[in-house]
């Protein structure tokens, strides 16, 4: 009887083994299979798939999960690298080990030091010496740190095209930014972009040479900066710049004739005489985006008509305020049908703009409602086209303007939700409104409830970073109790946002919301006291984070020898003793 029992076991075993087997070699043929149908197209084609892809898709999709020796070599065989949201252990351990680039033909690099890739620039020239990359020639780093500045500065000179953004929230020694702009602007750069906070003033140096430079983006400039740059770049097509109007001296300067055809100037200070002083040696002007004071539409017009001939494309946004000027001075024949530029004046602000709206940041409420109401020309066009970030408070008034069909937000990726009552405003009318599938940022209040925000994330399948204060939490997790939020909250979202629902008080239920964002890899906290920063500190998948407390001193417990371990494995940065930016490893 044993020996029956044991024969039927090794038979049944035997049965499941072979079904696995069979199963899996099933499996294996069907994916030569695809395998071998894909490889029947040209690499041209594959070049051609690889540019709808970032480099994270592209890695993810073809050589992480498909062991493929010709995916490989056309990988490596890239010209250009992008490594926005390529993790560090990513570029170690599968790209670096792997060797996935191919430093001879490399032209283009995009690097990035965010919230999602801290620290990644110094990481890859310290895997990848530059003087390996013998034909780059174009390089883009977001945010670097004052270390890889200084290590790359001497290798600008060799590029066509840079691209740097620094960081307006900890600023480095002025020396820093002189060597910079040194190191750039007497160079063979065809294009350059130095983003930079326009509150700043930038220090240009004496002796500038661009000759071959085309298109240039740089910080805040004085007019006799931009008197320097039109005479050391003859080349200029190009021109994007922050005027600092207040430090702006026009005596004994000297006018020249330039080749720009598009210009875009931030001057929300500056007066029409200092702008049209500017604007007169660009004749060739053919594009003009500008924020400044108002001047009325006379003058305007004659100046355009005698010193901007060509020009074909305006858009600019006035400050009227103190100006007796009118809306229906742009109402004219010759802004209308001859130019066919559409001028909209908001009646409760004192702001006229051109259609489509020129910043990418709008709060929606009442006041916009209204004028969406009265001003019908505005939808003769689509006025919100540029806006990527929607501040929305449905009051009343403004849920009436989401039941109608003469405005949509196309192309919003930040949304923050204000009063949005369950009862009231059903989402299914603020998809008429927004196009809720591009939304990756969501900021809620307190009146959020669970229901509604279930329905809302149906609509939103790329959702992974949610702001709002502790008690929004509570709200639409139904006080922690509804597992469907949670689950989802688990899942997606990546970053989170996060302070006490009053500036003076602790952050509430934190034990329970550490369990429901368990798998966030960033976090921007707003602290009562510094001590408090560590049940954040223990989340498992937490990669980098932003702190601000407002009682207490990072530097006491930085420095305390009880955590001298801890923060000895980690990056951090002090911006003040209350401000800290940390990076784990």
């Amino acid at each position: 009887m044993l020996t029956e029992h044991c024969s039927k076991k090794r038979k049944f075993k035997s049965d499941y083994q072979h079904e696995k087997i069979s199963k899996r070699l099933k499996t294996s043929i069907k994916h030569k299979k695809i395998l071998s149908n894909i490889e029947c197209l040209p690499n041209e084609i594959f070049y051609q798939i690889f540019s709808y892809l970032t480099d994270r898709e592209l890695l993810n999709s073809f050589c992480f999960t498909i062991k493929n020796k010709r995916f490989d070599e056309l990988i490596r065989n890239r010209t250009s690298i992008n490594f926005r949201s390529i993790q560090r252990s990513q570029l170690i351990h599968l790209i670096y080990k792997n060797s996935l680039i191919n430093q001879k033909i490399l032209r283009q690099i995009h690097l990035f030091n965010d919230d999602n890739t801290p620290g990644s620039i110094n990481l890859f020239f310290n895997l990848y010496s530059f003087d390996l990359f013998p034909n780059l020639k174009i390089l883009v780093l977001d945010q670097p740190e004052q270390t890889d500045l200084i290590k790359l500065m001497k290798y600008f000179s060799k590029l066509e095209h840079l691209s740097i953004r620094l960081s307006t929230l900890v600023r480095m020694p002025s020396i820093v930014y002189t060597n910079l702009y040194s190191s750039v602007l007497c160079s063979s750069l065809k294009s350059l972009t130095i983003i930079d906070d326009p509150d700043e003033p930038i220090t240009l140096p004496k002796n500038m040479s661009l000759p071959y430079l085309k298109n240039l983006t740089l910080g805040s400039l004085t007019s006799f900066d931009i008197q320097k740059i039109f005479q050391s770049a003859p080349k200029l097509s190009y021109f994007k710049f922050h005027l600092n109007s207040e430090q702006s001296d026009t005596q004994n300067e000297q006018y020249i004739n330039t080749n720009i055809t598009k210009i875009d100037i931030d001057a929300p200070r500056a007066e029409f005489e200092l702008i049209s002083k500017i604007l007169f040696q660009t004749r060739k002007l053919k594009s003009l985006k500008i924020s400044c004071r108002g001047e009325s539409a006379w003058v305007w017009e004659c100046f355009i008509r005698s010193f901007l001939p060509n020009l074909i494309d305006f858009r600019f946004k006035f400050d009227i305020r103190q100006r007796n000027i009118s809306i229906l001075e742009y109402e004219q024949d010759w802004w209308t049908k001859i130019k066919k530029w559409i001028v909209i004046g908001h009646p409760l602000s004192s702001v006229f703009y051109t259609l489509p709206f020129i910043d990418t940041k709008l709060t929606l409420n009442a006041r916009t409602a209204f004028r969406q109401q009265n001003c019908f020309s505005s939808k003769l066009s689509n006025e919100y086209s540029n806006i990527r970030q929607l501040i929305l408070t449905l009051n009343p008034l403004g849920f009436k303007l989401c039941q109608s069909n003469d405005v949509y937000f196309n192309n919003i990726d930040s949304l923050t939700l204000i009063d949005y009552k369950n009862s009231q405003k059903p989402v299914s009318h603020l998809s008429t409104l927004i196009n809720l599938i591009n939304i990756r940022h969501l900021t809620i209040d307190h009146r959020m409830r669970s229901g509604t925000f279930l329905l809302l994330i149906k609509e939103m399948p790329q959702l992974n970073s949610i702001s709002g204060q502790d008690v929004a939490f509570s709200a639409i997790t139904n006080k922690f109790q509804n597992e469907i939020v949670i689950s989802f909250l688990k899942k997606n979202i990546q970053k989170l946002t996060i302070s006490p629902s009053k500036a003076c008080d602790d952050i509430r239920y934190v034990s329970q919301l550490c369990v429901v964002f368990s798998h966030i890899t960033h976090i921007n906290l707003s602290l009562k006291w510094a001590i408090d920063i560590w049940p954040w500190l223990k989340l498992s998948n937490l990669s980098s984070a932003t702190v601000f407390c407002r009682h207490g001193s990072f530097i006491n417990l930085i420095n305390d020898p009880a955590n001298h371990k801890w923060f000895f494995n980690c990056t951090y940065e002090l911006r003040s003793h209350q401000d800290l930016r940390l990076w784990i490893q």
